[in-house]
């Protein structure tokens, strides 16, 4: 059994194609999506998945279907998985900060020290134990992979969804027709996105919305803005330079 992996590093979208991937393979009737549980049971987190025998354990209702597998590692921690296609989510480095920063309340006052370690390392330092590889690190390593992978990023979604959407289902091997892509547009929303957490952290339903670290933040929400350029409300000139300058040749070459 190969396995289909949906790679990103933190906070760059996997959440978003993990309904996307959904709605595709796992929603035939186009029934209404209104809860996170759907999303942990058919698109697993292999960060929370059960090993035995050094065998992944999935749920039943998976049993006969394409396997999608969730990971923030590269291709290096996982080389020793059958991986058949991968999706790579990239985002702006830039806005994943601002994202980082929201989602985990990192203090203002620590801006600039949190805004060095992140041009420097290209990680936050709090990051390190789960594991999780730099930003840089994490595109580099599965691109070099040589595996059959699909390159989505982050922004092309938000600019031009029908077409970042046709060549992952080229890509998967789909057809889909207009009246699916409108369904698809509908209940991947943000807005629907962020009604679903809101309304499992009020009711604390079964989800990964409940699980750790999401569950970790009651005043926060996982899904918080989704917009791209966050970061020219949020960091200075001085701080937007500095992570320019660091991030700048992948930003030029992968037009984020």
């Amino acid at each position: 059994m190969k396995l289909n992996i949906i790679t990103s590093y933190p906070k760059s979208g996997n959440t978003w194609m993990r309904y996307i991937i959904y709605e595709l393979f796992f929603n035939p009737k186009n029934h209404e999506n209104d809860n996170s549980l759907n999303i942990k049971k058919f698109i697993p987190d292999l960060h929370k998945i059960q090993l035995k025998n050094n065998q992944l354990i999935l749920d039943e209702d998976l049993k006969n279907k394409k396997i999608f597998i969730k990971s923030h590692f590269t291709f290096d921690q996982m080389k020793n998985f059958p991986m058949d296609k991968i999706i790579l989510i990239v985002r702006n480095p830039l806005d994943v900060f601002v994202s980082l920063y929201n989602y985990y309340g990192l203090d203002d006052k620590n801006k600039d020290r949190y805004v060095d370690e992140f041009a420097q390392n290209h990680t936050l330092p709090g990051l390190n134990k789960f594991d999780y590889p730099s930003w840089s690190e994490h595109l580099i390593k599965w691109l070099d992979s040589k595996l059959n992978i699909c390159l989505i990023k982050y922004n092309s979604l938000i600019d031009d969804f029908d077409n970042e959407i046709s060549k992952l289902s080229n890509f998967l091997n789909l057809s889909l027709d207009q009246k699916k892509l409108k369904l698809l547009k509908i209940n991947t929303s943000f807005s629907k996105l962020k009604s679903i957490e809101k309304k499992e952290k009020e009711t604390k339903s079964e989800g990964f919305f409940k699980d750790e670290p999401v569950a970790k933040f009651k005043d926060r929400y996982f899904m918080n803005i989704g917009k791209k350029d966050s970061y020219k409300n949020f960091l200075n000139d001085a701080q937007t330079s500095k992570l320019k300058d660091s991030f700048g040749e992948y930003i030029k070459k992968y037009n984020l």
